[in-house]
């Protein structure tokens, strides 16, 4: 009954995070009917973040690198390859904030309390086995014992849910033989909370209240 091609997008579109089969459906009986002036609008911003955007080699936060940065592949060790927060030298390199996901990192950064680094972990381990996401906690081991400035203190900030709480707790395992300083977001977050979704007075008083 439904076309081919929309049936593929419907699909692909059901996979992406909060959308779902109706949702997807819904987005693709839209842009079916939009002329091709629209699509084309949808299809270059597309096409942008597949050519314009990076990722970090130490972060893993999104980037847009400069032109001359995406002709030429960066080794790690020129830091071209690294976001503006990475490179700032104004950023307390000898904290680090563990983040689930990239909106976390945005939300805590638009409190403006926090100057130190961050790592953009990319999940959550689930107390059931399989984990929420590609999670580089190996990388994170890596990066903190690589470090040019040894870190004194790691910042879990991670949602204060089942999976959050349960992903810190791993963390803190695997962690621990760094034998580094290691806090977690205080008062503030309400048990369930999700960082992304907190205020920025919340936010703060989080980082202000970790231990």
């Amino acid at each position: 009954m439904i076309p081919e091609p929309l049936r593929k997008f419907i699909e692909l579109f059901a996979k992406l995070p909060g959308i779902g089969p109706r949702q997807g459906s819904r987005i693709g009986f839209w842009l079916a009917r939009q002329p091709e002036e629209t699509l084309r609008v949808y299809q270059h911003a597309l096409e942008d973040i597949r050519t314009r955007i990076g990722i970090c080699s130490q972060c893993f936060f999104v980037f847009e690198p400069e032109r001359n940065e995406r002709a030429n592949t960066p080794s790690e060790g020129e830091g071209a390859a690294f976001c503006h927060i990475c490179r700032d030298p104004r950023r307390d390199a000898s904290v680090i904030a563990v983040v689930e996901k990239e909106t976390d990192l945005i939300t805590i950064e638009k409190s403006k309390r926090f100057r130190g680094l961050y790592y953009v972990l990319g999940g959550t381990f689930s107390p059931l086995g399989e984990p929420n996401g590609n999670v580089r906690a190996k990388e994170l081991i890596e990066r903190i014992k690589n470090a040019k400035t040894p870190f004194q203190e790691i910042i879990l900030a991670l949602s204060p849910t089942s999976e959050g709480d349960f992903t810190s707790l791993e963390l803190e395992k695997m962690l621990a033989p760094l034998a580094v300083k290691i806090t977690r977001l205080g008062r503030g977050l309400p048990r369930g909370a999700e960082v992304e979704f907190a205020d920025e007075d919340t936010i703060a008083g989080a980082l202000e209240g970790r231990k």
